[in-house]
């Protein structure tokens, strides 16, 4: 029996500030924003306004499942990092990147953002904000959070039954071994109260990763909050990209 949960989740989004206009039209490189679970590409509007500031050009992503994309399902990057590489080349189709990418995801967006980056050669950066190790720790997570009523053995059944289910069909869907199939450094950054992106978790990350990987770490800042911190990473990340993505 396959079973298929979405939740809701409230942010409320304050107003961001007015930046100055940008002054060139020199385009640094394309960046993908990629939004977390439950979420759509509107929760990425602060990084995309920050990144575009930057001189870049910010590709904000509605994933399979979420916001108007297709799809009722959601796979944890099994078809979803196709879904990336075939939406980089309907751009390079279309004149609009040269086909050298970026990549900015946070939690579910981070875990894709780094399977995507395993797989496509064409990535040269990727931050991964609040990435979790796998998708049963993220069912039991979401779970545990939407509907804290719900026994423990059943969540621990519904993860074990989709987790089952996808390991079937793609068995290197763990963070992980994702990270390991890098060959670009990689920025990693976790909420200090974040309990799925445990520093544990994050330390072993960074030592799968490849050299030149660094991470930070948000004070104060739990799951949910960290990728929503935009202006106190707007400054770490970008230069990140400068240092890291080139034309």
């Amino acid at each position: 029996m396959r079973a298929h949960y979405r939740f809701k989740f409230g942010i409320e989004f304050s107003q961001f500030p007015p930046r100055p206009k940008l002054e060139t039209n020199n385009i640094r490189g394309t960046i993908f924003l990629l939004h977390g679970y439950a979420g759509d590409k509107n929760f990425m509007l602060g990084w995309g306004l920050a990144l575009a500031q930057a001189g870049y050009r910010t590709v904000l992503v509605d994933l399979r499942g979420h916001g108007h994309s297709t799809g009722d399902r959601i796979y944890f990057g099994g078809i979803e990092r196709t879904d990336l590489t075939q939406c980089v080349d309907s751009l390079v189709q279309r004149r609009a990147c040269d086909g050298r990418v970026a990549v900015l995801g946070i939690s579910y967006g981070a875990v894709l953002a780094l399977q995507w980056a395993a797989i496509d050669p064409r990535l040269e950066s990727v931050v991964a904000i609040s990435p979790y190790s796998d998708a049963g720790t993220a069912v039991k997570a979401f779970l545990k959070f939407k509907a804290p009523l719900m026994p423990g053995w059943m969540q621990r059944k519904m993860a074990g039954t989709i987790v089952s289910d996808l390991t079937a069909r793609w068995p290197d869907l763990t963070t992980e071994t994702a990270v390991r199939g890098i060959t670009r450094p990689i920025l990693f950054v976790r909420g200090e109260r974040d309990k799925l992106c445990s520093k544990a978790f994050l330390s072993n990350l960074r030592s799968a990763a490849p050299h030149g990987s660094e991470a930070m770490v948000v004070q104060n800042a739990n799951h949910l909050d960290a990728g929503l911190c935009v202006n106190q990473l707007e400054g770490p990340v970008t230069n990140w990209f400068r240092l890291h993505l080139n034309r």
